[in-house]
């Protein structure tokens, strides 16, 4: 398989996960549970799993040295560049960085297409649930 095709599931792998912890609820309230306890034990552990550029260092963090350690294929994509030497510390710092910040970007992008989406249709609730486009109502007062 190619390196630049593993790096790319790596970082797609990367956002969803990251997603999932800061943003989801997951089955049965997971990640909400988890973000409350790590919130209880303290503010700065808590941040970690509600901020999209704190949660992917840690996660690019850990990746990169279970990955080092304990899966013999390189996955991670300093990893994979720096597998033939001995500095796994570098790879893992490196993976921290790059992780965090290729989710924040991604992060970036969602958040602007989610705003030119809500600029292009606005909206007026009604009652029974039903939507009206406030463009529609404008149309049939003139």
């Amino acid at each position: 398989m190619s390196n630049w095709f593993l790096i790319f599931c790596y970082c797609i792998a990367a956002y969803g996960i990251s997603n999932m912890f800061v943003f989801g609820s997951g089955p049965f309230r997971i990640f909400e549970w988890i973000r409350y306890i790590t919130n209880r034990i303290g503010d700065h552990f808590g941040t970690m799993f509600t901020c999209m550029m704190c949660f992917p260092a840690n996660l690019g963090l850990f990746c990169s040295l279970i990955n080092w350690f304990f899966i013999p294929v390189a996955l991670t994509p300093f990893n994979i560049i720096l597998g033939a030497t001995n500095l796994w510390w570098l790879a893992a710092l490196c993976d921290c960085g790059f992780t965090s910040g290729v989710v924040w970007i991604l992060h970036h992008i969602e958040e602007y297409f989610e705003s030119k989406g809500e600029k292009d249709v606005i909206t007026e609730e009604v009652e029974d649930d039903d939507m009206i486009v406030v463009d529609d109502i404008t149309k049939h007062n003139n």
